[in-house]
């Protein structure tokens, strides 16, 4: 690719409304200490991060382990409150939205997690931890709509459709992590939060996942 066509999709890209929006956003955890519990300090987890967003473009935050950039992701999904700043999604801000807002938003935006095995419930199979999801937010018009999309998006993560049946202990890590990423697409979102999702795997792994 050129770097004056390279360019003009920049011209375009930033042409577009933010999809995303973070101002000047705090996430602070209090310590306290003594017999009272009384707040004598603050973690500064998040301390003063802005950032925008446009669709169809892909974003890293790079730090050092323990910077908060899990908590910048979280705090970004509403995981995590903010101590002040705004984060606003398609020009509303996160924590001033409606319920039936916030509930598209929570289909929109999903997030990939660094250690899959804790996001997936060990009592459900790998299909049915998919397919939940999918029926919530009324994805498709029907179980065996649902279920044939299931299949489809595990073949495309490089699974077999046996895994639909399967515990998620029976897989290793990489394959968890691409049931976790088949999850998150299964529900056609506009936005990925991508939490360091290959950190905890082995390099051929990683290059095989990303």
């Amino acid at each position: 690719e050129t770097s004056q066509g390279r360019e003009t999709k920049h011209l375009e890209l930033y042409a577009q409304t933010a999809l995303l929006r973070a101002t000047d956003v705090h996430t602070w955890y209090p310590i306290r200490t003594g017999l009272f519990n009384k707040v004598t300090g603050h973690v500064k987890a998040v301390n003063g991060v802005s950032l925008e967003l446009f669709p169809g473009e892909t974003l890293g935050v790079v730090g050092e382990s323990g910077c908060g950039k899990s908590t910048l992701g979280r705090s970004i999904l509403g995981l995590e409150s903010i101590r002040s700043g705004s984060i606003s999604y398609k020009g509303q801000e996160v924590d001033k939205m409606e319920s039936q807002t916030k509930k598209e938003m929570m289909r929109e935006v999903q997030m990939i997690f660094q250690d899959p095995y804790s996001s997936l419930n060990p009592r459900m199979s790998v299909g049915e931890a998919i397919l939940e999801p999918m029926t919530v937010h009324s994805i498709l018009n029907s179980r065996s709509e649902r279920k044939s999309e299931v299949l489809r998006l595990l073949e495309k993560v490089g699974l077999d459709a046996s895994a639909f049946d399967r515990a998620p202990h029976e897989f290793s890590g990489g394959q968890r992590q691409r049931i976790g990423i088949a999850r998150a697409l299964s529900l056609e979102p506009r936005l990925l939060v991508c939490d360091e999702i290959v950190s905890a795997l082995d390099v051929s792994v990683q290059a095989q996942i990303l």
